[in-house]
């Protein structure tokens, strides 16, 4: 007969009784021909001593009689095995937040200079699962009272050493169409952006959260080039900012929900401890990415509620960076320029919402740039003095943010190497930071660098199946971090017109902007 199933899968199947009392007298009367039996009754064994050998015995002999019973039980060729593949997650596993401290291997080799850029490999971390939003938690979030309109915050922090720079104004409905005419969108390259995030919100897990595995939830095996960092507060805070980016913060923008349950799962993941708010999950990379995702959340949609988390977060960077100013990996690491780049943001970020940043922490970060440039600044290495892609484009953008003039022979040194190099047909990582420079210099190098780059992503943005809207490319960054990160990144670019107002530029501020 054909066994039954249940919804988790299982193997049953039935069995004359006949074969199991067959098997029974078999045994029993083979042990009584080799004498066992009754030479264990013969024996005169007093008190304890023959209890317990008797009692052996028996043990043995029902052990025996199972197992002859359980292979009788399976029928060769006549057991069908049916396993539902069951829909719901591991069970949660709760992180103690200790972190091991793992050297990451070398990265990508960049051949436009042959020189190496490390790549952070975070720790492997057991899988993250919270409970989806709770029912109480829905109404109460549907019951509270949103801003209809983003009034974005004009908080530019130009005093002492405080990073100064562009706001979030040109996240505005109204300002965006604008400046994406104005500053070198197009119509393609924002319907590009936007089939990015319809990708980027189909692959959200119950939860809130992204993983760089994207696999799992409603996308199952349906997209490819799946990535393997673990930290789910990296993934879920690098895939808050592009819907960030596009302003989807009000409760009538298509987003909304998405950006609120997102916010929800970053909060729930911070480990609060005598440093701040710890966001980590492996890497200091995440931290950073995370703090960002708060603070721009905090200023865009005037939620005390995320003023607490966020202010966490932004201590915790204070706290652990190290002495000469810079972060890497790990809390109290020497510092590297790239893992710098994305604490420099969250603490610019953090300004702008008007958090608090102490400002010797920024003034220990310069020192961090300092120590890691060459030719006087123009161009940066990853650790020590040098000419490095994606450091160079990232000590540029931080020196625009600690107020370097756009005049400034330096600048013009470092922005004319990334403008040799162009954009970069795969690492979206270097375009990531070398694209917000061009922009912010704007000049004569800015409208061609612009087409290259703003036109490669939009021709080479799937348009098949579930992947459609997003984009993978064969990269060392892309390979840890998947499509997810590689989509998440390309979005970002595509709003380099609107993410943040003009450093230098008084275009729309002349209009009226």
């Amino acid at each position: 007969m054909v066994p039954q199933a249940g919804c988790s899968g299982g193997i049953t199947s039935v069995e004359p009784m006949k074969n199991r009392v067959f098997l029974s007298r078999a045994l029993l009367t083979i042990a009584d021909r080799l004498g066992f039996r009754s030479g264990f009754e013969d024996a005169r064994f007093e008190g304890v001593s023959g209890f317990v050998v008797s009692f052996l015995f028996h043990l043995m002999l029902l052990l025996t009689l199972g197992y002859f019973v359980l292979l009788a039980d399976r029928e060769p060729g006549g057991v069908v095995i049916v396993v539902t593949e069951s829909h719901h997650e591991p069970p949660l596993a709760v992180l103690t937040g200790d972190t091991a401290v793992i050297e990451p291997l070398v990265g990508p080799q960049d051949d436009r200079l042959g020189s190496t850029e490390p790549t952070a490999i975070a720790p492997t971390a057991p899988e993250i699962v919270l409970n989806p939003i709770p029912s109480s938690l829905e109404s109460s979030l549907d019951a509270q009272q949103r801003p209809r309109r983003f009034h974005p915050r004009d908080l530019l922090m130009v005093t002492g050493s405080q990073l100064r720079g562009g706001g979030l104004e040109g996240r505005d409905p109204e300002s965006r169409a604008h400046l994406v005419r104005s500053r070198g969108g197009t119509a393609d390259s924002q319907d590009a952006m936007a089939r990015g995030l319809a990708w980027l919100a189909a692959h959200q897990r119950p939860d809130g959260s992204w993983r760089f595995d994207h696999r799992g939830g409603a996308c199952g095996n349906a997209c490819g080039n799946p990535g393997s960092v673990a930290s789910t507060t990296g993934s879920t805070g690098l895939v808050l900012l592009p819907f960030l980016g596009a302003g989807h913060t009000t409760d009538d923008s298509e987003y909304f929900r998405v950006v609120e349950r997102g916010l929800y799962y970053l909060t729930s993941r911070m480990i609060m401890g005598r440093h701040g708010g710890d966001l980590q999950e492996g890497t200091m990379y995440a931290q950073g990415i995370a703090a960002i995702a708060l603070c721009e959340a905090y200023a865009m949609m005037q939620d005390e509620s995320l003023r607490g988390p966020a202010q966490a977060a932004i201590d915790f960077i204070a706290n652990v960076q190290h002495d000469q100013g810079g972060w890497r990996y790990y809390p109290g690491q020497p510092g590297d320029t790239t893992v710098f780049g994305w604490q420099i943001m969250a603490l610019r970020s953090a300004q702008l919402a008007g958090l608090q940043v102490p400002d010797p922490v920024l003034v220990r970060a310069e020192k961090f740039l300092d120590s890691v440039q060459d030719q006087q600044g123009a161009t940066y290495g990853y650790m020590t003095p040098g000419r490095q892609p994606s450091p160079t484009a990232i000590g540029l953008l931080s020196r625009m943010y600690y107020g370097w003039k756009q005049d400034d022979p330096r600048l013009a040194i470092g922005v004319q190497y990334l403008k040799n190099l162009g954009p970069s047909r795969t690492d979206m990582y270097f375009n990531y930071y070398a694209h917000q420079v061009m922009h912010h210099y704007e000049g004569p190098g800015w409208e061609a660098w612009n087409r290259e780059l703003r036109d490669r992503l939009i021709a080479t943005q799937s348009r098949r199946g579930h992947e459609h809207g997003s984009w993978y490319f064969n990269d060392q960054h892309a390979e840890a971090g998947g499509r997810l990160y590689t989509t998440a990144m390309c979005v970002m670019i595509l709003q380099v017109y609107y993410r943040y107002m003009p450093l230098y530029g008084r275009a729309a501020v002349d209009d009226g902007l």
